[in-house]
């Protein structure tokens, strides 16, 4: 059976696709228990050091990063040297922002964010270290998920324009679990909104 780690298991989005994937095994992680989500395993402690994710990362088919706000670069280095340090070989599936490559044409806010120049450098630093690894990834970059509902998603390659636009959490809910079933778009960083 496939094992799935979820990283940032407190959060909503990364919540609704532990529930879906019922055909994988899924280890969450957040760094203070989480009650309430269908995991098989759940993994607790300081995300910043990679100490606290070695047992998570043995025998680990694909990371799903649902790590937002700030130190998203500290997290997976950390992730990633006990990768490394494991000798896993994974596939992640990363969660990032769109607009860290001025793809937007208008100024977003990030939710929670205060130093959008820093968040946007840390952003950019944890997308090299997932391609860095050498090891299959996605980078999914929504402009903003809100809990509204859609129907339809529109994936824009990237170096192309993104309007500013936010994405429903049920369609990037579905982009991502299509995503850890299927690597439909490996190796690439596509920006992810509602039409």
């Amino acid at each position: 059976m496939t094992k799935c780690l979820i990283l940032g298991i407190d959060q909503p989005v990364a919540q609704q696709i532990a529930e879906q994937l019922t055909e994988m095994t899924v280890v969450g992680f957040a760094e203070d228990p989480v009650k309430g989500v269908p995991l098989d395993q759940q993994v607790n402690g300081d995300a910043r050091k990679a100490k606290t994710y070695q047992n998570a990362v043995q025998d680990v088919d694909v990371i799903y990063s649902d790590f937002i706000g700030m130190d998203v670069d500290w997290k997976l280095e950390a992730v990633f040297a006990a990768i490394r340090e494991a000798g896993t070989q994974c596939r992640t599936v990363m969660r990032s922002v769109a607009g860290i490559d001025n793809e937007v044409a208008e100024p977003l806010h990030y939710e929670g964010v205060s130093d959008t120049s820093e968040f946007l450098k840390q952003q950019r630093y944890a997308i090299k270290i997932v391609d860095e690894a050498e090891l299959p990834y996605t980078i999914l970059r929504p402009v903003a998920v809100v809990p509204e509902t859609s129907g339809s998603v529109q994936l824009i390659n990237e170096g192309e324009p993104v309007p500013a636009q936010p994405v429903s959490e049920t369609d990037f809910v579905r982009v991502v679990v299509d995503e850890l079933r299927h690597s439909t778009h490996l190796n690439q960083s596509i920006a992810v909104i509602s039409d």
